[in-house]
């Protein structure tokens, strides 16, 4: 075989291969950048932000409740989701459904570096009862209607929830600090979830029991020195007014 025809056979087959991994990476951007979810990442007109009132409600007395998964997402949505025009990376719809035995499902509209993707995942929820640290793993992902790898997804996540407060991601885990800190004075009343399971189109939850929280506080202050100088003041004023009546 002469030279010029080996010279030919070889750009035949540069121009073959280089063709076809065109082909290739204009098909994954095509299947990247299509949308059929929509209908699966957008809550409803009719919200339900009552999310905050059923955990104080069942936080109660530390009882088990369960909160919707329309409570759950209006929450998420509104704490988590920003607005694609205020620039940066983020998410501005996010939704999560919850099954019973199987993993729970995200759909996301999201924006890096002003492209818009559709994604979707599986994902499964952990929690840490001595943390309360809450994490959910994603994995089985999609961009659009293109499979990615996980280390595609840890850069997805990292970057669409850099600098949101409270929340961390590790590779393909999520995670957030399920607790919050109310101080008065110099006392501490925590809320922390206990128990996080979900079920079909909900999850069961359980927190600490804040009527405990709210009367352990009570008893340190009582027995503290500003406690009982209050006390003091209390009793005294009673006294007092009791001697008035009776002139």
């Amino acid at each position: 075989m002469s030279k010029k025809k080996k010279k030919t056979i070889v750009i035949t087959i540069f121009i073959l291969i280089f063709v076809t991994a065109v082909i290739f990476i204009c098909r994954c951007i095509s299947l990247a950048f299509t949308d059929n979810i929509s209908d699966k990442y957008t809550l409803d007109e009719g919200y339900d932000n009552t999310f905050l009132k059923s955990l104080l409600v069942g936080a109660a007395f530390g009882k088990e409740f369960e909160i919707g998964e329309t409570e759950f997402n209006t929450y998420i949505n509104r704490k988590y989701c920003i607005d694609p025009n205020d620039g940066g990376s983020g998410a501005d719809h996010i939704m999560i459904y919850f099954h019973d035995k199987e993993p729970a499902e995200i759909y996301a509209h999201i924006f890096i570096k002003g492209f818009q993707f559709a994604v979707r995942s599986k994902l499964k929820f952990s929690l840490d009862g001595e943390t309360s640290v809450l994490s959910a793993r994603l994995f089985e992902a999609y961009v659009g209607e293109l499979a990615i790898p996980d280390n595609i997804l840890s850069y997805i996540l990292s970057k669409v929830f850099e600098n949101k407060e409270h929340i961390s991601v590790n590779g393909t885990t999520i995670s957030v600090t399920a607790k919050y800190t109310y101080s008065i004075k110099d006392y501490d009343i925590d809320l922390y979830i206990k128990e996080f399971t979900p079920a079909d189109g909900e999850v069961r939850c359980k927190t600490n029991s804040l009527t405990g929280q709210a009367l352990k506080v009570v008893g340190e202050y009582i027995t503290s020195d500003e406690g009982r100088e209050a006390l003091s003041g209390i009793y005294n004023s009673i006294k007092d007014k009791v001697a008035s009546w009776f002139g």
